[in-house]
């Protein structure tokens, strides 16, 4: 029996998860995932008490996990001196976003459900999140190292930061192979840095 069991939610994970890559939250049935799995609507209740909360299981561990592994990095950076900052932050900051983009290719479905089929969920503002994070640490960032700099405020700031992040998960919406997003990341490293050397 528990291996039954065990064996029909294989099935309802497996068929939700193709439902979800194919047709996103919003037009993802519970009706074609229990087909899928052949098993009933009432089988996947037992086991998950809404489609969010089915959703919530393939994407949310890794959503936190991204969030943590960026947040480690800017605090990090934030708690070094102001001459540490300015020394280490170009090295850092691509060492960390190799880390990320490691972590997001062993994961690489997940993220896939993240970013192109989140809509209508609590996770469809993972890149402005993102974003908003990275502006806050820039803002601090900036006064630290030039705290008499008026060229640039939050708003262009977080501009500057969801065009980037948007730019980055181009990754994801192609679907590159690793070896492809390496080179591109490192273009975008390159462009990121040469605008922001205009300012800091």
């Amino acid at each position: 029996m528990a291996i039954w069991v065990e064996e029909a939610t294989e099935n309802i994970l497996k068929a939700a998860k193709a439902e979800f890559m194919e047709c996103g939250f919003l037009n993802a049935s519970l009706r074609t995932i229990a087909a899928n799995a052949k098993t009933s609507p009432r089988s996947i209740y037992t086991r998950f008490s809404n489609k969010e909360e089915l959703f919530d299981y393939f994407v949310k561990d890794y959503m936190q996990v991204f969030f943590r592994m960026f947040t480690d990095y800017l605090n990090g950076l934030s708690n070094k001196s102001r001459e540490e900052q300015q020394d280490s932050r170009e090295s850092a900051s691509k060492h960390s976003l190799y880390e990320m983009t490691d972590y997001l290719y062993e994961n690489f479905d997940a993220f896939y459900l993240l970013i192109c089929c989140s809509e209508g969920t609590e996770f469809e503002n993972f890149i402005e999140e993102l974003a908003s994070i990275e502006a806050k640490h820039t803002i601090k960032f900036i006064n630290t190292i030039s705290p008499k700099s008026k060229e640039i405020d939050y708003d262009f700031i977080h501009f500057m930061s969801r065009a980037f992040f948007d730019g980055y998960f181009e990754i994801v919406r192609h679907r590159y192979d690793k070896n492809k997003a390496m080179e591109y990341i490192d273009k975008l490293i390159k462009f990121n840095e040469a605008g922001w050397s205009q300012f800091l």
